[in-house]
């Protein structure tokens, strides 16, 4: 997506106006949500920071690196300082190496805890868009049933396949007449 390009470009231009960092590997998951840890991407990483070919961690903020307040803590608090690994949150001006243990550190959870509770905001109001969107008997899925087309005036709506529908028709009128 656009977002992912603009993000995979701040995180480039970043990198390279400094000295000691240098891109070893981007790590992109889009399509995958941040509350989950289980990410192919994420994993991939973890294995590159356990075989120690990376020992920086650079996002474009925290939300970028997961949106569940109790696992971001515990890998930016335990996993990686007893790795070794920096962890650097260019939006939230956050370098781990950098941090003073003051107001600075104390906030950082509040901003997880606030991506965690978007999270959580989000997912609600999309269930209760989709189920409006259900209950008016819009069609709010990604691929219309055999026999079916998204309407071209109003995607929300289906209408025959003219094509498709003779077919669904014989299989009926077949079944009707004995056969499987």
């Amino acid at each position: 997506s656009e977002s992912i390009i603009n993000q995979k470009n701040m995180l480039i231009d970043f990198v390279r106006n400094k000295e000691d960092l240098e891109i070893i590997e981007i790590m992109i998951d889009d399509g995958y949500s941040g509350s989950n840890f289980d990410r192919p991407a994420f994993k991939e990483m973890l294995e590159l920071i356990k075989e120690r070919k990376i020992n920086c961690v650079v996002v474009k903020d925290f939300s970028r690196f997961g949106r569940d307040f109790t696992e971001v803590g515990r890998y930016l608090e335990e996993i990686f300082p007893f790795m070794g690994v920096r962890f650097i949150s260019i939006n939230d001006n956050y370098d781990s190496f950098k941090s003073e243990n003051g107001a600075e550190n104390l906030i950082i959870p509040f901003k997880n805890l606030i991506n965690d509770s978007y999270l959580r905001d989000i997912s609600l109001k999309i269930r209760s868009s989709l189920d409006a969107k259900r209950k008016k008997g819009d069609f709010i899925g990604s691929f219309p049933s055999y026999g079916y087309l998204k309407d071209k005036n109003d995607k929300s709506k289906l209408v025959v396949d003219e094509v498709a529908s003779k077919v669904v028709q014989d299989i009926f009128k077949y079944r009707i007449e004995g056969l499987s």
